[in-house]
């Protein structure tokens, strides 16, 4: 006869006789039902508190003294039933309280034991918490009196009472489910048992949300199925821990052998294949090792050249840390300075060995340096240590970690020594050349002056002598027959007068030595006018004569003279529009056309027509003279000439070419 058979033979009677005690008196039937299920649950927490040692799973452990509070409250509760009369002033609904908080306390136990599987459980903290919710937990049922009512006379269960029941069916499938998720930590025989228990206390659950007297079938069902779950539970851990202690405690020994036995295998082979792989790798780690000595040999002399080049480069190269201290420094710029290295590096920064002037230049770039990470061609003087000026010229790109922040700063640096000399001799004979152009222009002016003053002294005198005597000897040729001739030579007489006196205006009008720049300037616009009479010249003097510095005169004349001049020749401009002025401390000469503009690369370069040649005399009068000159012109919107003089005094000869 099976084990399992005979278990049924012998359940079957017990249960028969249960339910003719519940026949007879309920109350014996309750109290023989809960006392079997409180000695049950206090032999589990006895079972599982001695059999620690055998125990390799914390859950059953933690189970078991879980259920010593859970018998402690049904022990309450039996003695709680309505009939037992141990507890006066009570009715019913004592018991039912007691009930719902005995499985509330199951429930939550069975939910929460998985999460100590595979972790050390502190028994002396379980043992306390458990004692402190029991406590808590019978305080709101005598003392407090705030536990919701579970059961009335004569109505039934109370909606708290039920939806509890339900409540901890859900906690209960809650742990079925998380168990089987956990199901490789347990014994299949034990993890079977524990299901089926679980199975049992929902079943009992649900029993006992339907029953309306204390004493009526659904409560004597649900009795019988607490008892049924209160068994197994016995069956895997208290038959399991007495039973079969060591199959329990060395089960997972066990599986950890097979596991060690399949992994042995395993580890073999993969020694084995690991020795050929190992055998094959130092071989070619052999090779390996041989060509990294020749790579090793090969970077050392790259290394030796990299820092012969470093060193020697016709260039300094150094490097300076946050505070702009030197780290490091090539043999080139120690040689410029001075210094030797252990005099440089740790021990001067770089602004230490800037000149006065240039310090405000790298308390201005090293910020900069910092955030923008790069600075290029900044000009510094560094004082060489016999006290010497070294120019040089740097660039610098910053250097920053990870995380963006800056470490240090790495230079390259130029002797600018020759370029300095080279500039220098530049602007020395860029003073020559201005020199001697402006004597060129005064030379000029000085020519035009004397041939201007010879035509009028002198072939002007003799024209003027010739149409004198001519006129006489016609008015004594009067009815002669050759006074036809003398009266045709009258008018040849005149115009060359006219034609001498024009030479005379254009290289130099003597106007502008007699009468001045504002006199000579309405006279230059009426014959401009008369020569071109389709322009219409709109003038606007705002500057009086004395405002304006004699060598300025001429300037401001010969800019106006070659500016109309391009405008008749080559602009198809119809309207002028000129300006002199005195405005904000200077003299400002504005001439505006509505012509057809033009290119201004163009017209400065080299092969350009004759208006280039204009356009460069210009500027060079202007900046001769001390002022500027700038040209704004577009095609099809006309040109504007702008000329701008400092306000000197009048009585000075500057600014401005020296005058004869």
């Amino acid at each position: 006869m099976s084990k399992a058979y005979k278990v049924v033979l012998l359940i079957i009677p017990i249960l028969l006789g249960l339910y003719l005690s519940s026949l007879y008196s309920y109350l014996l039937f309750h109290s023989v039902v809960e006392v079997f299920g409180i000695l049950i649950a206090f032999s589990i927490f006895l079972i599982a508190w001695n059999s620690q040692r055998f125990l390799d799973n914390n859950y059953l452990l933690f189970i078991g003294i879980a259920y010593l509070f859970v018998g402690l409250i049904g022990l309450l509760h039996t003695l709680a039933y309505k009939g037992m009369g141990v507890f006066h002033g009570y009715d019913a609904d004592l018991a039912t309280q007691l009930w719902i908080s005995g499985r509330y306390v199951q429930s939550f136990s069975l939910f929460v034991a998985p999460l100590f599987l595979g972790k050390k459980l502190k028994v002396s903290l379980i043992l306390g918490g458990y004692t402190a919710i029991t406590i808590l937990l019978l305080g709101t049922i005598f003392y407090w009196g705030v536990f919701p009512v579970c059961f009335i006379e004569g109505v039934g269960l109370t909606p708290f009472k039920k939806v509890s029941e339900y409540v901890i069916c859900l906690i209960l499938f809650a742990s079925l489910v998380w168990l089987n998720q956990k199901r490789k930590e347990f014994d299949p025989n034990v993890l079977r048992l524990l299901f089926l228990s679980l199975l049992m206390s929902i079943a009992s659950e649900l029993a006992f949300t339907f029953y309306i007297d204390v004493y009526g079938f659904s409560n004597l069902v649900g009795h019988f199925f607490m008892v049924a779950s209160f068994y197994l539970v016995y069956k895997a851990l208290i038959e399991t821990g007495l039973r079969r202690p060591y199959n329990l405690l060395f089960r997972n020994l066990k599986q950890s052998e097979e596991e060690l036995r399949r992994a042995k295998d395993d580890l073999e082979i993969k020694v084995a294949e690991r020795t050929r792989e190992l055998r094959n790798a130092n071989e070619q780690l052999q090779i390996e090792l041989a060509e990294r000595k020749r790579a090793e040999e090969a970077l050392r002399e790259s290394s030796e050249e990299i820092q012969d080049l470093y060193n020697n480069a016709p260039c300094g190269y150094h490097s300076l840390d946050k505070d702009g201290v030197f780290i490091r420094i090539n043999d080139t710029e120690l040689r410029w300075l001075g210094y030797t290295r252990e005099e440089v590096i740790g021990r001067l920064k770089f602004s230490d060995l800037l000149a006065t002037e240039s310090l405000k230049t790298f308390e201005d770039n090293f910020p900069r340096l910092k955030a923008q990470g790069w600075v290029r061609d900044l000009e510094f003087e560094m004082i060489r240590k016999d006290g010497s000026v070294l120019p040089v010229l740097l660039s610098a790109t910053a250097i920053r970690d990870n995380g963006a922040n800056y470490l240090i700063s790495r230079s390259m640096v130029y002797d600018i020594t020759d370029r300095r000399q080279s500039e220098k001799a530049l602007r020395d004979s860029e003073e020559r050349l201005r020199y001697l152009s402006s004597q060129l222009l005064l030379a000029q002016e000085n020519e035009r002056r004397r041939i201007a003053g010879e035509i009028h002294d002198g072939l002007g005198q003799l024209l003027n002598i010739i149409k004198s005597r001519a006129e006489n000897l016609f008015g004594q040729m009067n009815k002669s027959k050759e006074s036809g001739v003398v009266e045709d030579l009258i008018p040849v007489i005149q115009e060359s007068i006219q034609e001498a006196r024009r030479i005379q205006m254009d290289l130099r009008p003597s106007i502008l030595d007699d009468l001045g720049i504002l006199a000579t300037l309405s006279w230059f616009f009426r014959e401009f006018q008369k020569t071109y009479s389709n322009i219409r010249i709109e003038k606007e003097i705002n500057i009086k004569e004395d405002e304006v510095a004699a060598p300025l005169k001429t300037v401001i004349y010969r800019i106006s003279q070659e500016a109309l001049n391009n405008i008749a020749k080559h602009s198809k401009a119809d309207h002028v529009h000129l300006s002199l002025r005195k405005t904000d401390g200077t003299v400002e000469l504005i001439i505006r056309d509505n012509g057809q503009g033009f290119v201004l690369e163009e017209a400065r370069s080299v092969v350009s027509s004759k208006r280039g040649l204009g356009l460069t005399s210009m500027r060079e009068r202007a900046e001769l003279s001390g002022g500027s000159l700038k040209i704004e012109s577009v095609k099809g919107a006309g040109t504007v000439i702008c000329a701008k003089w400092p306000l000197d005094d009048p009585d000075s000869n500057s600014p401005g070419i020296t005058p004869a």
